[in-house]
């Protein structure tokens, strides 16, 4: 399991390089989870996971639907088609929303992610597909969408050096209006970066890294078939009765392909308001997340969590001093579910609050939106 300083370094990495997807890490959750660790740690001795999922890699539920099933295939196969997009650009990011979903596909995806709201790199919207296994260097295909006004800026690089843009040339028509090409310095794989407008004052961008076949072609075929809307983000589980003076800040479903039934959902809650600056937001927050539950007996095992106490009949662990509080609560219906909360809830905190969850039957076999 990380340690407490192998976590802080790993997440001030992250920070560095917000929109760089990486293969170890979902950065909001690991910040959310480190920071508890050592407050929880402190309280009660507990040594709390550290929820390692595949980056720029998983997806909502329902994003791609067996009726709207991606087509993949070569990147040359056909002329693409000229993407639409939003009616207007984005002032606010609702975390709730699903704004993108893939079309066509490169060949190779193994995991998927959709994250809306308060990213790393400031609000915005980001799906990716990976077709890296975990532990490698990243690879696959990104897509970000900027609120009005934001500028798209410089890839991140694993080694941390500096990017600077080197060259800019046209793309094909995209939403009815050009598009660009952009290349920066030190590319580790082959890559391209296509940018063009999803809406008046609203930049879009994929990105695409290390895939097979031309980096170009691919970004051009994945730019034209995306299909932008407005519908609400899957959750396998409603969260009733959040306190009202709380407002969700990110949504976030991944997928994992290669590891069947492995995903993860999660909403985080701030008492801050939408202008406040973005480390207060995340400063003091509620987060709920839900995923497949599998039993681990290996303390080594990063998803390992020792149970300290039950709960309605579940192994759970808790831990909390002064009104922050963790629970994890273990095979509820087939589903691990935890809440984090920084001294947002009222009496009764976290156990009041997973009380109240309407966990049914079958929600161990929900399915994130943009699996195939």
């Amino acid at each position: 399991m990380l340690d407490e300083r192998e976590l802080a370094d790993l997440m001030h990495a992250e920070v560095d390089s917000a929109e760089h997807p990486t293969a170890l890490l979902d950065v909001d959750r690991a910040m959310a989870t480190g920071r508890r660790q050592r407050r929880h740690r402190q309280a009660a001795g507990a040594a709390l996971a550290v929820g390692l999922l595949v980056a720029g890699a998983a997806t909502i539920p329902g994003l791609l639907t067996p009726e709207r099933p991606p087509t993949t295939g070569p990147a040359d196969a056909g002329p693409p088609t000229a993407a639409a997009g939003l009616p207007a650009a984005l002032t606010t990011v609702d975390p709730e929303v699903v704004y993108v979903r893939f079309g066509w596909l490169p060949d190779g995806a193994r995991s998927f992610q959709y994250q809306s709201g308060l990213l790393l790199s400031g609000p915005g919207v980001h799906l990716s597909a990976a077709t890296s296994p975990l532990g490698e260097q990243w690879r696959g295909v990104t897509v970000n969408l900027y609120p009005k006004g934001v500028q798209p800026s410089a890839p991140q690089r694993d080694g941390g050096e500096p990017v600077t843009l080197t060259g800019t040339r046209p793309g094909p028509e995209l939403n009815g209006a050009p598009s660009t090409f952009a290349t920066y310095s030190n590319p580790d794989q082959p890559e391209a970066i296509l940018r063009w407008r999803y809406a008046p004052d609203g930049w879009a961008q994929v990105r695409t890294h290390g895939v097979p076949g031309d980096p170009a072609q691919t970004a051009e075929r994945v730019a034209s078939t995306l299909a932008f809307g407005h519908e609400v983000l899957p959750m396998p589980v409603t969260v009733p009765d959040v306190p009202e003076n709380l407002r969700p800040i990110t949504g976030n479903v991944t997928v994992d392909l290669g590891e069947p039934g492995s995903w993860s959902a999660y909403t985080i809650w701030s008492p801050e308001p939408a202008d406040a600056d973005p480390g207060r937001q995340r400063a003091r927050t509620l987060m709920v997340t839900f995923s497949p539950y599998r039993l681990v007996t290996d303390p080594k095992d990063k998803a390992y969590v020792d149970p300290n106490t039950t709960l309605d009949g579940h192994p759970a662990r808790f831990g909390g001093q002064d009104g922050v509080e963790s629970l994890t609560v273990f095979d509820v219906a087939g589903l691990r579910v935890s809440i984090d909360d920084d001294g947002l809830l009222p009496s009764g905190g976290t156990r009041a609050l997973f009380g109240k969850l309407d966990i049914g039957p079958d929600a161990a076999g929900w399915r994130p939106h943009l699996t195939r």
